[in-house]
């Protein structure tokens, strides 16, 4: 008898990231506001892509390697 194969084929060795949806790029919405006050009066707002911040453009996530995470991971947990 030979080795159980998975009738789908082979596993991915990575999942599409979930919030780039695999492309490496998410959409940027810049603000520019006229003035010394950026959060005053009427602003002009300009969408780009950019790096996806999850997966740093490869399209594949893997948590281990999500630089966002290392944000929650290096926070000091409040004593109990």
């Amino acid at each position: 008898m030979s080795e159980h194969k998975s009738p789908h084929g082979p596993e991915p060795q990575a999942r599409a990231c979930p919030w780039c949806h695999g492309s490496g790029y998410t959409s940027r919405a810049l603000a520019y506001t006229v003035g010394a006050h950026p959060f005053r009066g009427p602003a002009e707002t300009v969408h780009r892509a950019g790096q996806c911040p999850h997966c740093l453009g490869v399209g594949a996530y893997d948590s281990a390697l999500d630089p966002t995470l290392d944000q929650v991971r290096r926070r000091p947990r409040p004593p109990a």
